[in-house]
């Protein structure tokens, strides 16, 4: 009877993620000609650009997920779930060290806020959070409309 809720194709979901990302830090560059080498500023556009990248490797990583997923069928055997679970922990792990590192790296020079950083890196998972949930309410607010006619 019910349809199931959309959930955009996860390109789409990158390519919307990552032009609204950049379109804010572009929008904070301003601020460093207002107040040039500003720690905070620099921390968050430097995040932000790490931020893209994380996303960028997730994307592949589920890309390669689905990949599996295909050559072994199907995901009913346990030994098959249990080697998708290890596939995407492999992913997991370098883009953690990367956060980590970034962040580590941050706290070592003086100019870049870590801060910043850290704010700049959950922009595009903030992005990605509320750009769903906006698909997500437009589908059922119309669902709704349709079934009150």
């Amino acid at each position: 009877m019910h349809k199931p809720a959309p959930i955009r194709d996860i390109n789409l979901q990158y390519t919307r993620t990552t032009r609204i990302t950049g379109l804010i830090l572009a929008l904070t560059v301003p601020g460093l000609i207002i107040s040039p080498g500003d720690p905070l500023i620099l921390g968050f556009i430097v995040g932000g650009i790490f931020g893209i990248i994380n996303c960028y490797f997730l994307v592949r990583r589920m890309h390669m997920l689905v990949e599996m997923t295909r050559q072994l069928r199907t995901l009913t055997d346990k030994t098959e779930q249990k080697k998708a679970r290890a596939f995407m922990r492999q992913g997991f792990y370098p883009r953690m060290g990367m956060i980590i590192g970034v962040i580590f790296l941050a706290s070592r020079i003086d100019f870049i806020s870590v801060y910043g950083v850290g704010a700049g890196l959950l922009v595009p998972t903030l992005i990605t959070i509320v750009d769903a949930n906006v698909a997500l309410y437009r589908h059922f607010a119309a669902r709704d409309a349709v079934d009150k006619i």
